[in-house]
């Protein structure tokens, strides 16, 4: 549904038409495979066939295997994944099979980029966003028309962001880091160890964490979109929770009832004002005080609590307003 396009080489048909010239090759060949449908493109025809199909819904590893190494080049730069292409000094491809391995994984995740959204329908748009789970995003009027199309289109692709990214930085990491953070994230039912605890199935638990990463994301943009504060401001040296702060501290409450996977870490912070020793106790006190809160819910078990003391201010000013602004503890889902 993604109106992706794919450019497959080395296609052999027809095997009757050999007289045929090779334009009249190319639109035989398009009317078979969408015979109601003009072509999305044809170009640059001559001894293999490139194909350009609009309702292709990604790439497999058969398909790749039969382009060039300056065709999976130039692929991988238009699937934003240069950064993971290996050239020698006469800019040949040295990491073929990597590469091809990660615009399949790519497409498996369903990424899309701005270019390709910007060109759907708004009704495409919706379908996708309930597909990805961000129907909380979408304002429709009473016709069900969309009236937020940008916001949708950035959500989407700050999600599929994230799973390319949190993708490449967990296969960074050793099998034992790996472990640590899916015990972390109450994913131990995923991980599965030989008889000296070494992991066995360690790409499928970074797809497990990214699919659990991805969820969260999207789970965090509708709460974002709901206008429900993801920070708390209290009073000078005080970790006081008041009316008001409960009744946020209620509804992420809420939130985490209703998404299981979602970790939250409060983060404490402090003005300027007082020892850094001081401070540090005093952030730590007051993200204590949110999640004592939580506890109500018996979600403590899924709180961590950081202070950052007065080491992270969102205003540098030497002033009331400022200070105010420090004086905080934010909610950070992972």
């Amino acid at each position: 549904m993604s109106k992706k396009l794919l450019l497959i080489t080395g296609v052999i048909f027809l095997s009757s038409c050999a007289t045929t010239n090779i334009q009249e090759l190319g639109d035989k060949f398009l009317d078979l495979i969408n015979p109601s449908d003009s072509p999305a493109e044809v170009a640059d025809l001559s001894e293999q066939v490139l194909v350009l199909s609009a309702e292709s819904g990604g790439f497999t590893e058969e398909e790749l295997e039969t382009l060039s190494n300056d065709e999976l080049i130039e692929l991988a730069i238009e699937k934003g994944l240069g950064d993971i292409l290996v050239l020698d000094a006469d800019g040949n491809l040295q990491n073929r099979d990597e590469v091809i391995k990660a615009l399949v994984e790519s497409d498996e995740s369903g990424g899309f980029t701005e270019e390709e959204l910007e060109v759907l329908s708004n009704d495409e748009l919706i379908e996708i966003a309930k597909e990805k789970g961000l129907e909380g995003i979408l304002l429709l009027d009473s016709d069900d028309n969309l009236q937020n199309r940008d916001q949708v289109i950035k959500t989407l692709v700050e999600s599929e962001s994230l799973m390319e990214s949190a993708t490449q930085e967990l296969k960074s990491l050793s099998d034992d880091a790996l472990i640590e953070i899916a015990q972390t994230k109450g994913m131990e039912d995923e991980i599965i160890l030989d008889d000296d605890g070494n992991l066995q199935n360690r790409d499928e638990l970074i797809k497990a964490l990214v699919e659990g990463a991805a969820e969260t994301k999207a789970a965090v943009l509708v709460l974002e979109s709901s206008g429900i504060p993801s920070t708390l401001y209290f009073a000078y040296d005080d970790t006081e929770i008041d009316e008001a702060a409960t009744r946020v501290i209620i509804e992420h409450a809420n939130f985490m009832q209703n998404n299981r996977s979602v970790r939250l870490r409060l983060e404490g912070h402090a003005d300027e004002r007082g020892t850094r020793e001081y401070n540090l106790a005093l952030g730590e006190n007051r993200a204590l005080s949110v999640k004592e809160v939580l506890g109500l819910y018996n979600l403590e078990d899924r709180v961590v609590v950081v202070s950052y003391g007065e080491e992270q201010p969102v205003a540098i000013e030497h002033n009331e307003e400022a200070w105010e602004k420090n004086r905080r503890v934010e909610f950070v889902y992972y």
